[in-house]
Order: structure tokens, then sequence, then C-alpha cells
């Protein structure tokens, strides 16, 4: 059997208090996959930091240096979690590309399952279902991210949009040529939406 390749792209804002768990899950479930002779092998791990509030620049820098899958990216300045992913995504290489979450709310081990959705439904795109809604701590943000989608749903025609979220898994040359047609201010997920 062939093995696909996959990359994994994790944009990080402040990160540097979940990214060595992240590089641990993430290598863990590599060797998961590999003991299991799981079709699928995780190539890269991509750690883009936007501008990073935290410590998070140094730390992707030395995690980078004892990880050979691991590619460390950094912008010169915070240009905002899309643009990170979008940046990520530009530079991947993979088969199919994952993207999540640096704070460990997407657990690495349900890749497989998004992996096993789009193979058994033959689909190019596969969002996760969150458990619960997302809480980030500030009312503020979660009401707005919330407006944004059903307005953009309203806006688009397209009311899947309220239903997107950043952990996602997408066929890597699908990925890469949405996030090439994006500019600072697209939402890529309507970029995958067209």
């Amino acid at each position: 059997m062939e093995t696909v390749t996959l990359s994994i792209v994790v944009p990080v804002y402040a990160g540097a208090a979940y990214l060595e768990s992240l590089v641990v899950a993430v290598e863990e479930l590599r060797r998961v996959w590999e003991a299991e002779e799981f079709p699928v092998s995780i190539i890269e791990l991509i750690l883009v930091d936007d501008s990073a509030v935290d410590d998070s620049p140094e730390l992707i820098d030395n995690l980078a240096r004892d990880n050979p899958r691991l590619v460390a990216l950094h912008l010169s300045r915070n240009y905002g979690q899309h643009s990170a992913t979008i940046a990520g995504i530009l530079h991947s290489s993979g088969e199919w590309v994952v993207t999540l979450d640096e704070d460990l709310q997407h657990p690495p081990e349900r890749i497989s399952m998004l992996l096993e959705l789009a193979v058994s439904r033959s689909v190019d795109v596969v969002y996760a279902n969150p458990a619960s809604a997302a809480v980030h701590g500030a009312f503020w943000r979660d009401g707005s991210s919330r407006g944004f989608k059903t307005f953009m749903g309203w806006v688009t025609g397209n009311r899947n949009l309220r239903l997107v979220n950043s952990f996602r898994l997408v066929r890597g040359p699908i990925a890469r040529a949405a996030s090439s047609v994006c500019t600072h201010n697209t939402y890529l997920d309507i970029a995958l939406f067209w």
C-alpha cells in the first residue's frame, strides 16, 4: 500500500505553554501510525510564528533544532491567524494538510478521524465537528467570531460557513491553491468554499 503524506500547519501567537506538548503529541501520533502501518506519514509540522507575544519564537527554533520534521516559519509582524495559516499552507508539501490551533484544543490524535472521513466520503475538505463551542475567554471575541460566520453565511448564501473552524483537513493541492488566491483580508474558508 502506498503511503500518503501529511503536513500539519499551526499558527502560533501565544503558544509557549503548549508547543512542547503539541510537538510531543504529533510525534507520538507519527510513531503510532508507523507502528500500525497506517498508510499516512506525517512529513512536516509547520509552526508559524505570527509575531508571537510570548517566548514562542525562541521555543519554535529550539524545537526545530531537535526535530527534522519541524519547520519554523517566522512572520515579520502579526498578520492574524488566517494569514499565518495561509503562510504555513503555502510552505507545505504534503498530499494532505491539517490545520489546528496551538493550544491543543484540537487533539492531534483526532486527525485520523478526519482522514478516514475524507477517504470514506471521497471529499477534499473535512472540518472537525467541535464537541462544544469554542471559548476564548473573551465574550467579544467569541461573539464576534460567531457573528462574522453568520453574516458571511448570509452574504454568500452558504449557511455551512457557521460550522467552519480551524481544525480542518484539506487535500494539499487544493489547500495551496485556495491559499494562493487569498489576500491579507480573505477568509481562508471562503476560498475553500469557492
